[in-house]
């Protein structure tokens, strides 16, 4: 069983789209548009820890009301699918390269994501650690693929595109295959990566040590 970790709103335009598709295509990978839950990679938003201190984001985000703010989860998702399509209204028609992605995670992968994640910021309540401690299934849409990430204090993560691992995986395996989305199509691939990232690239390349890395279920809802 996959539970939901919540839904997230992604720009292209908020995204550095054009660094991370070069490490892609540099791989010899064809992507039609870049889904991830890495606020760099994938253009997530809005970061509502920027919203609260007054910070203009890096690049323009569309602007959301604040009846759309006051649902969204520390620090940048939604916790139901209802919520999610209202900003998801709201930010199309600001911005046409919006769109909506949900995420889960193996039941069998909650015991390490818990170990591992950073405790010190639970008196916010961290909108992923809510929902996937309701254990609800994620609502049914379209399958995007794998993506590889280690979840951060604070509710963001850091995917392996974000932290520059395709080409150790390509090393790794040379028969690697990533989809149009730029995320991996099996799931057993994706959990044979995430224990390698765990077990010899964080000795090796610096792939953050401090995160749990594990195989995120995206699922796509608008905007394609």
């Amino acid at each position: 069983m996959e539970y939901s970790g919540g839904y997230f709103l992604l720009s292209a335009a908020s995204a550095n789209q054009a660094y991370y598709l070069k490490q892609v295509v540099d791989g010899g990978f064809c992507v039609e548009k870049l889904i991830s839950m890495d606020e760099e990679v994938g253009g997530v938003f809005p970061n509502i820890f920027d919203i609260w201190s007054g910070r203009k984001p890096k690049r323009p985000t569309p602007v959301l009301s604040k009846t759309v703010l006051d649902k969204v989860l520390v620090s940048m998702l939604f916790g139901t699918l209802e919520e999610a399509r209202e900003g998801f209204r709201e930010a199309r028609t600001q911005d046409p390269s919006v769109s909506l992605i949900g995420i889960s995670l193996d039941e069998k992968h909650l015991p390490n994501f818990h170990d591992w994640r950073d405790h010190s910021n639970d008196m916010n309540g961290e909108g992923v650690v809510l929902c996937l401690e309701k254990k609800q299934p994620a609502s049914s849409g379209i399958f995007a693929g794998y993506d590889i990430a280690g979840y951060e204090l604070g509710g963001r993560f850091l995917s392996f595109l974000g932290n520059d691992l395709l080409q150790d995986y390509l090393a790794f395996d040379r028969n690697l295959s990533i989809n149009k989305y730029g995320l991996f199509p099996e799931r057993q691939k994706a959990e044979e990566l995430a224990r390698y990232t765990n077990d010899v690239l964080k000795d090796l390349v610096g792939a953050e040590e401090d995160l749990m890395w594990l195989p995120w279920k995206i699922t796509i809802y608008e905007g394609f």
